[in-house]
């Protein structure tokens, strides 16, 4: 595949690397590059060859907003159409499989909702998040003030977006933003022995596994208890769980 905003690498079996691509401007996402995401996300989707993918920027930058020059002189009608026209959202939100995002530099508002709408978030040593929409008389529209709010709590969230806060990357990990944060000159190997190691695991059970989290998540725990359970009764009647169970009586691979 070939796009203009993105590069697609293969690093290693079973993972595909997708580069946000538009360092002039730090990667600042435009309806070009969220369809073109949107497209690369379907693709793999359906390529049973991939087992996770990575979605990374670059060292200054994972991406800084939205691209305001293609948003000014927009009104709210016109806004809405353009969001809905690129793809790339909407992919990302239903993708099945483990995605793992690696932040460098700045994921400033869309930047930083794009990396929390992945499944595990990985930071360089000096990453920066905000969502600074406010200085710009708007509020975050992809999801940001939902999901921020459920992984930090009330308080910081409403410093965040209606004060634009910025957080480095190691209180994005205490605040639970990240999982790791990592030494900018191994981000890209870590982030891809993870993936590797996703990649390599019981598709179904990486799947559902990720479902349920993600149920968690969005609803209440009696409504997920019976959505884990009606998941989880399943997956005993796979090929997968059948010969993994074995193999491990029997101490084999």
């Amino acid at each position: 595949m070939s796009f203009e905003t993105l590069l697609i690498e293969m690093p290693a079996k079973g993972v595909a690397l997708i580069r946000l691509n538009r360092p002039r401007q730090y990667n600042a996402l435009n309806s070009t590059l969220l369809t073109e995401l949107g497209t690369a996300l379907e693709h793999f989707e359906d390529d049973d060859a991939i087992g996770a993918v990575i979605i990374t920027g670059s060292e200054k930058a994972f991406a800084a907003g939205a691209d305001i020059a293609e948003m000014v002189g927009l009104n709210g009608q016109e806004m809405l159409e353009m969001v809905e026209a690129s793809t790339g959202w909407r992919a990302i939100s239903t993708f099945s499989k483990p995605t793992v995002c690696a932040v460098s530099g700045m994921a400033l508002g869309g930047g930083f909702e794009l990396a929390l709408q992945c499944d595990i978030l990985l930071a360089a040593k000096g990453a920066k998040f905000a969502l600074p929409e406010v200085n710009l008389g708007v509020i975050p529209g992809a999801g940001g003030t939902q999901r921020v709010a459920r992984i930090v709590g009330k308080s910081l969230a409403m410093e965040m977006v209606m004060n634009g806060r910025t957080m480095l990357a190691e209180e994005a990990l205490q605040r639970g933003i990240v999982s790791r944060v990592i030494d900018p000159a191994e981000i890209e190997a870590e982030t891809i022995q993870l993936a590797r190691e996703l990649a390599g695991r019981a598709p179904l059970a990486v799947r559902a596994g990720k479902a349920c989290v993600n149920k968690a998540i969005n609803t209440t725990l009696e409504e997920g208890l019976v959505f884990e359970r009606e998941t989880f009764i399943p997956l005993f009647d796979t090929e997968d769980a059948k010969n993994m169970m074995s193999a491990f009586l029997n101490k084999s691979k």
